[in-house]
């Protein structure tokens, strides 16, 4: 569907030319209003309309048992291009197991959305991408075969999905777990019947995850690996440069991951404790790999598993302290935030970027201006609908020139994300002569003393947080749709894309309408 609607709005060409967009009354309609434009050179007409003439077969099945949709599903699946073991144990995996498995395999792949409806149009925007096209993420880029872990073939797999749940059962699983593709199956309920063994394993590790609460699992895993993240980026390497001295490039080695994965668990999550010197840890990380006895064969037994992970916990936990007083903003928002800057691509309307609070003239000064704007954008994105969230990130310049003028001006590099860049927003605290904690509290002054309409206004002020990015420290407006509409100095706004309207008199009907009582 999307390769039909794609060729359809000019994406890509086909035999050397483009579809005429004046062969369907909608596309003609969005290129006389400027929406799409036609590129050249242009598909014969007679071409254009053999293909818009084309009848797409649609076959609708009604079951009264399941077990004959799994059928169904199972016949479809055994010719073209099949789909792998672990597609075919998601493929309607509905229970809190599953459903944590996907949540944070999305967020680590990149390619998350803020919600699990997404229109055709922008799925490309978000899709993984093996060849060089102009949209989507590149395979090459995503953690696990950036850090030669997984390889692109096991992404297109759904490996990387196999491997999480993998370490999710052994997260919330009293004793160590063996891992092996049966356990797998009982775990997403993928055989039938369910029943013994199968049905208690099932079960078990639902009851666990439910336990933990998805949430906060989520939450658990999402620090964990972003230290890892935080660890290699500052060693400049990947995984398996830095665990093997003499790495042969190709040959992954996703156990070796999941033995430091589960030590780092054991020790921020399980120890509560804290990474207190990353060039010990490094240091200590480098060409260890040769050091940790992992099991070969399609087999891995508790018993190696949990001995592999507590090597690793004893080479490491030198260089861990005590957490004495965690901040949960402040350890989780390395794939937060990347999540958020994609998720933005999607859903323009609920996000917001700033590079700072400051002008970015020779002589900067507090832009009064872009805090109003930054308010009424708040006001705007509460707007769409009750219980919508969005944001607006303070720190974040969405082009290279603004980001370049950031330089300029304050002398700080930015760090870049998916077309984004990230700039913090320590330089403006240090240019008005402030801490970030004094900054922090006169933003969070300026929005309880706003012209924002209440309850907006307390919701903002109590979730407004300082959140870090490997060296950067951003403002986070958190906002979500109140029971009724909100207003900004008695006026009503609205987002339109990323463009921010004041509701006219004639449009209040409809905006009301979205809150009913």
């Amino acid at each position: 569907m999307n390769a039909i609607t794609s060729f359809i709005s000019n994406d890509f060409s086909v035999q050397g030319g483009y579809f005429d967009l004046n062969t369907f009354a909608t596309t003609k309609d969005l290129l006389d209003r400027h929406q799409l434009e036609q590129r050249k050179p242009v598909l014969d007409r007679d071409h254009c309309l053999a293909i818009a003439a084309y009848p797409v077969p649609l076959s609708i099945y009604e079951f009264a048992e399941s077990e004959s949709v799994d059928e169904v599903f199972r016949r479809i699946n055994s010719g073209g291009r099949q789909l792998s073991r672990q597609e075919l144990r998601t493929a309607g995996a509905i229970n809190a197991f599953a459903e944590t498995v996907r949540t944070i395999s999305s967020k680590i792949r990149g390619d998350s959305s803020s919600s699990d409806i997404l229109l055709l149009n922008r799925m490309k925007e978000i899709s993984i991408t093996n060849v060089d096209l102009d949209y989507g993420i590149s395979a090459d880029t995503v953690f696990w075969v950036r850090n030669n872990i997984l390889t692109k073939d096991h992404l297109r797999q759904s490996r990387d999905e196999e491997l999480i749940a993998d370490l999710i059962a052994y997260m919330v699983s009293a004793e160590p777990v063996a891992s092996r593709a049966e356990l797998f199956d009982d775990y997403f309920g993928a055989v039938n019947p369910l029943e013994g063994a199968r049905l208690e394993r099932f079960e078990a590790v639902d009851n666990a995850v439910r336990m933990r609460s998805p949430e906060l699992l989520e939450y658990d895993f999402t620090r964990t690996h972003d230290e890892i993240v935080l660890t290699l980026t500052a060693a400049d390497k990947s995984l398996a440069e830095l665990l093997f001295a003499n790495y042969n490039a190709g040959n992954p080695i996703p156990r070796y991951f999941q033995a430091v994965f589960l030590a780092f668990h054991q020790l921020i999550v399980k120890d509560n404790k804290t990474v207190a010197n990353r060039t010990g840890l490094i240091t200590r990380l480098n060409d260890a790999g040769k050091n940790i006895v992992i099991q070969e064969g399609g087999r891995w037994g508790a018993e190696n598993r949990s001995a592999a992970v507590h090597t690793v916990v004893g080479m490491i936990q030198d260089f861990f302290e005590d957490d004495a007083a965690p901040d949960p903003a402040k350890v989780h928002w390395v794939t937060k935030l990347q999540n958020l800057l994609t998720n933005s691509k999607t859903e323009q309307s609920a996000y917001d970027f700033k590079q700072g609070f400051m002008t970015l003239l020779d002589e900067p000064t507090f832009d009064e201006a872009c805090f109003e704007k930054i308010l009424k954008t708040c006001v705007g994105i509460a707007n769409i609908s009750r219980g919508h969230k969005g944001y607006v990130i303070v720190g974040v310049a969405e082009t290279d020139a603004t980001a370049a003028r950031v330089e300029k001006v304050f002398g700080v590099p930015p760090v870049s994300y998916s077309g984004f860049y990230i700039t913090g927003i320590e330089h403006e605290a240090n240019m008005m002569g402030k801490s970030l904690d004094q900054l922090f509290q006169e933003v969070s002054d300026r929005v309880k003393n706003s012209k924002i309409s209440e309850p907006l206004r307390s919701y903002l002020s109590t979730r407004l947080k300082t959140v870090r990015y490997f060296d950067k420290s951003l403002f986070v407006f958190e906002i979500e749709g109140q029971t009724a509409v909100s207003r900004y100095n008695e006026k009503f706004f609205e987002r339109n894309g990323t463009q921010l309207v004041e509701v006219s008199p004639e449009n209040l009907g409809s905006l009301f309408a979205r809150f009913p009582a």
